[in-house]
């Protein structure tokens, strides 16, 4: 048994109505070279034989009663997993704007939470005869970082691997605690909040005392909000329960090559390429604010002592995003200076601690103001963002399900009442692979909005000496 943390059922929470916190990635997998076809079967052979290395697959939720503390994982009694790996056929010609239009029908319903919150479906009958795996998961099990160690325990880097599939390791359900168990750790659980809410205060305060005066926390303290929640834009409503989904790569070896040209990382040339087709994508409705907009910018938090844990352990960083400036360098200039005032009052904040204080939260009166905040359509207006722009590293070498290769892998998101537009990418095998989730009503043609961003990845190359080396440079921290 073990029990969410607060900011794990904050994921939980948000959920209500057209919101759904489960994350998905969709994978393109190609079998030319494999042993057998990569089938609806065969996957769900290969992932019953690894249950074993992922024991949370085999829980759900349990409600703490009066919901006076956070729930908590348990075994589920009944297990099966045809509940959750299963096959999807699209009708021909199996084209790729076909295979877009099931993936938004799929990850447009919440997962069941009578079971293990997780879902995975092979979808079958692409033109091109590859095959596409779409991996849904709720949030409040994994983050971007632990999502791609999860990746890792399903996939191999040498296809070969497990030829023969071995049979499933025994397993034995746990039984689940009584009522009054769960009640009684919740009353003294309930007893030590202000004891240790009191402990973190003092942390804070011990955190904030070793910041010198005039240091980058004092002057980001006493820095005037002029603009704290970004200026109003379509992308900022509450999405409908409908979704549209656009996904495309750009080569890992340009971005470093513009990061390079320009003295920018690999972070900047995404957000700067985002916010030109951002800009393009509004002024087409005439909806451009005259002034930057916000974006949100997920980090990991996690420590070594974090390693292949699931849960959340993520901090957002808020950024300018320069949508007001014309050329596409000056973007880029603008967004490096702004990531990097960003980076560094995050890294002043005492993270772990703020997040901490999630926990403390009554549950039952977080997930009430949460629901009112939904009803009363309030989100759209305090929302400190308008638009999350999310970048999660993954392998630089090809990996492999069941002897198949992975070509493509794609994040396919969540929005949230306020943000109808996330933008999430992963770098894999020498490219930057892009999802766009949004809501039909608050982003159409998010195709557009795609070509866009491609273009402005163009119009950075063309901005280059001629003379710029090509190929991918080593690898830095700077590049994430």
């Amino acid at each position: 048994m073990q029990q969410l943390t607060g900011l794990d059922a904050s994921f939980l929470n948000m959920e209500s109505g057209p919101v759904y916190g489960h994350v998905s990635s969709l994978c393109i997998y190609d079998s030319p070279n494999a042993a057998e076809p990569l089938t609806v079967e065969r996957v769900r052979d290969r992932v019953a034989a690894r249950l074993h290395r992922i024991p949370i697959f085999r829980r759900k939720l349990l409600e703490v009663p009066m919901n006076v503390d956070h729930p908590y994982w348990i075994d589920a009694e009944t297990f099966d997993i045809d509940d959750h790996v299963y096959g999807v056929g699209l009708p021909a010609p199996g084209s790729r704007a076909q295979l877009m239009d099931i993936v938004t029908r799929l990850v447009a319903k919440p997962l069941d939470r009578s079971r293990p919150l997780w879902e995975l479906a092979v979808i079958n009958g692409l033109e091109d005869g590859k095959v596409a795996v779409l991996t849904m998961v709720h949030h409040a099990l994994i983050d971007g970082a632990s999502g791609t160690d999860l990746m890792g325990t399903l996939l191999d880097t040498d296809p070969g691997i497990d030829t023969v599939t071995p049979e499933p390791a025994p397993w034995r359900p746990r039984p689940a605690p009584d009522p009054m168990t769960l009640l009684s750790s919740a009353m003294a659980a309930n007893a030590m909040r202000p004891f240790k809410a009191a402990q973190m205060q003092w942390e804070m305060f011990s955190h904030f005392a070793k910041w010198p005066p005039g240091g980058a926390l004092a002057q980001m303290m006493s820095r005037p909000i002029s603009n704290p929640s970004g200026p109003r834009t379509p992308f900022n409503t509450r999405p409908t329960s409908r979704r549209t989904f656009a996904a495309f790569q750009v080569p890992l070896a340009e971005v470093k090559a513009i990061k390079r040209e320009f003295g920018a990382t690999v972070n900047d040339v995404v957000m700067a390429i985002c916010a030109g087709g951002i800009r393009r994508w509004l002024a087409d409705r005439d909806a451009l604010p005259d002034g930057p907009l916000k974006a949100a910018v997920p980090v990991s938090i996690r420590t070594e002592n974090d390693k292949d844990s699931l849960g959340n352990k993520v901090s957002m960083i808020m950024a300018d995003l320069p949508t007001h400036l014309s050329d596409p360098v000056e973007r880029l200039v603008a967004v490096n200076q702004a990531m990097e005032t960003a980076k560094t009052e995050h890294g002043a904040l005492p993270v772990q601690t703020i997040i901490g204080f999630s926990d403390f939260a009554v549950p039952a009166i977080a997930a009430t103001a949460a629901r009112e905040l939904q009803r009363t359509n309030l989100t759209g207006h305090v929302m400190p963002a308008n638009v999350v722009i999310s970048n999660v590293p993954g392998p630089q070498q090809p990996i492999y399900l069941a002897g198949s290769e992975l070509l493509e892998f794609y994040p396919v998101s969540m929005i949230a009442d306020g943000q109808a537009l996330n933008i999430t990418l992963h770098s894999y095998n020498g490219s930057l692979d892009f999802g766009l989730i949004g809501c039909p009503r608050a982003v159409p043609e998010i195709d557009r909005l795609a070509e866009y961003i491609l273009d402005e990845h163009q119009l950075l190359l063309e901005r280059m000496t001629p003379d710029q080396p090509e190929g991918p440079a080593p690898s830095t921290s700077e590049d994430s």
